[in-house]
């Protein structure tokens, strides 16, 4: 059973470990500047090795990314779940900044830890 200052961090762990770069970095982006989620569910942004080409990312990408329908956009985060290592997705809706979507991301993922932890607690 996880403590919940042990929850807390494994929440931070996870979301960092997602991210292509540190959490200051992307706190610098606009959501622009982030990759896209396409209506069919496809993930779109810059290349790794070159931030000028655009690429589709695999099934197995893991980071941040926005999705726009009607005018709104919301944020996504993509990560990878602590007890099936399964690729996770969780929706941040819409945030007011990409610092604040990444605060967000920790505090779903954290949740789920929590309810997950109660689980196998109760079991």
């Amino acid at each position: 059973m996880m403590t919940p200052s042990q929850i807390a961090a494994a929440a931070v762990e996870i979301v960092r470990s997602a991210l292509p770069y540190s959490s200051e970095l992307l706190e610098q982006c606009t959501s622009l500047e982030l990759p896209h989620i396409m209506v069919n569910g496809d993930v779109f942004g810059p290349a790794p090795d070159n931030a000028a080409a655009f690429m589709q990312y695999g099934p197995d990408w893991t980071g941040l990314a926005v999705s726009s329908r009607c005018g709104g956009t919301s944020y996504w985060l993509y990560y990878r779940c602590q007890l099936t290592q399964e690729r996770a997705m969780a929706c941040l809706g819409p945030q007011p900044s990409v610092g604040a979507a990444i605060e967000a991301a920790v505090q779903h993922v954290r949740a789920d830890l929590e309810y997950w932890n109660s689980k196998r607690t109760a079991a």
